[in-house]
């Protein structure tokens, strides 16, 4: 049966067991949880929509504020630790996770658990797991920020702030034998004491 409230001309409706969303001018309907589990287009889609939830939100944009204003070496560049917010734009770096595998980790953990989503309701979590701080982040420069997602820096888990351990722990079901390589990879070179300039790019 059809709910009677809607919002502009969007509606919500009854799919069986399951909840769904129409506009009032088409008979056709669309789940309102994620269901396209085996589409990799649509798996794609999906996370650079949380993706843009999560970048634009209220939440995350005080989050930043208040590790910008409790914790001062937050405000300095990871990398170049000269380099601060009153010379240049200082980024957050997702790392050893990026924002896109924590959002596909949850994703798969819910998967797992044969527990429903949707785009909102995994942003609402991602930026949950921000404020208990289990999120990996680090503060860099623009270029620099850029120089790490090409790999041509390396960052130690020592430089990372946030208990990325703790969030491996809770989703660990979601993480995938690549992810856990990367962060063994990780881990390997920071005990072997590799630069961050391994390239040798600032001689």
């Amino acid at each position: 049966m059809e709910a009677t409230s809607t919002i502009g001309n969007i509606k919500p409706v009854s799919l069986g067991t399951n909840i769904g969303i129409k506009a009032t001018d088409s008979p056709f309907a669309t789940s309102f949880y994620f269901e396209d589990f085996y589409d990799d287009k649509q798996i794609k889609r999906f996370i650079k929509i949380v993706e843009k939830l999560v970048r634009t939100s209220k939440e995350y944009s005080t989050y930043i504020e208040l590790l910008r204003t409790n914790i001062q070496a937050l405000n300095h560049d990871n990398i170049m630790s000269n380099i601060t917010t009153g010379d240049v734009d200082i980024e957050f770096h997702h790392y050893p996770f990026t924002l896109y595998e924590i959002i596909e980790i949850l994703m798969t953990h819910h998967m797992v658990a044969e527990e429903k989503f949707t785009s909102f309701s995994i942003a609402k979590e991602v930026m949950s797991n921000h404020y208990k701080n289990i999120i990996g982040l680090v503060p860099l420069s623009k270029t620099n920020h850029e120089l790490a997602h090409s790999g041509n820096i390396f960052i130690s888990s020592k430089q990372i702030f946030g208990n990325y351990k703790d969030f491996i722990k809770l989703y660990y079901d979601g993480i995938g034998p690549d992810l856990m390589e990367k962060i063994n990879t990780m881990e390997r070179n920071t005990a072997a004491n590799i630069p961050s300039d391994f390239k040798g790019l600032f001689k």
